[in-house]
């Protein structure tokens, strides 16, 4: 239990440096759960949406330069990367009508299609300042909306573990609400590839 408030305390001593780090490491998850920490008062909350904001303003913009890279383009014209790349393409272009920031919106919210939109708009054709212009937007609506639902989220355990008042029970249902919450993200990015197929064959 002096273990657990001693990390708490930690996080709360050090709310920049954690939102920052955590958002070129982390993702969603790690956005929620310190969402829902920050709704209990461990965090402070302008430091959290600020310092997490301009950290996945500088992940993104090292990946983007990734996809510039000489190692990425190497590794994309491998036979197998080639074939998925060439799927990737279609798919995204007759999906989004070849709209830059279409694409970085709606691949922001889906799991694990971010980053490879990125390295593939920076190859192909997306410049830097296009880039960052849309980044400073589509961040500000992705940080903001994780944030409300993990703040939301953080409110209801509060309501449930105010009667026992136990931290156990506290992070068992913090544990909880990530794993549904990552599960309904990946069963929302199935759904959306196979829209995307279905709008690419017609």
């Amino acid at each position: 239990m002096v273990l657990i408030e001693q990390i708490l305390a930690f996080f709360g001593n050090y709310t920049p440096l954690i939102s920052f780090f955590g958002a070129i490491i982390g993702g969603e998850e790690t956005l929620i759960f310190l969402s829902i920490l920050a709704s209990h008062g461990f965090l402070n909350l302008f430091y959290l949406f600020t310092f997490f904001y301009l950290g996945i303003l500088v992940s993104d913009t090292i990946w983007y330069f990734v996809g510039k890279s000489r190692l990425f383009n190497w590794f994309v014209n491998k036979k197998i990367i080639s074939r998925a790349y060439l799927h990737w393409d279609r798919l995204l272009n007759a999906a989004t009508r070849r709209n830059d920031f279409q694409a970085l919106f709606l691949t922001k919210f889906l799991y694990g299609l971010r980053l490879p939109t990125i390295m593939y708009l920076s190859r192909e054709r997306l410049k830097i300042k296009h880039f960052f212009g849309y980044s400073l937007i589509t961040n500000f609506i992705w940080v903001s909306a994780i944030m409300l639902i993990g703040w939301y989220a953080g409110k209801g355990i509060s309501l449930t573990t105010s009667i026992s008042n136990n931290i156990v029970l506290y992070l068992i249902l913090v544990g909880i609400v990530l794993l549904m919450f990552t599960l309904f993200i990946r069963l929302l990015s199935e759904a959306t590839k196979k829209w995307l197929k279905n709008k690419q064959k017609q």
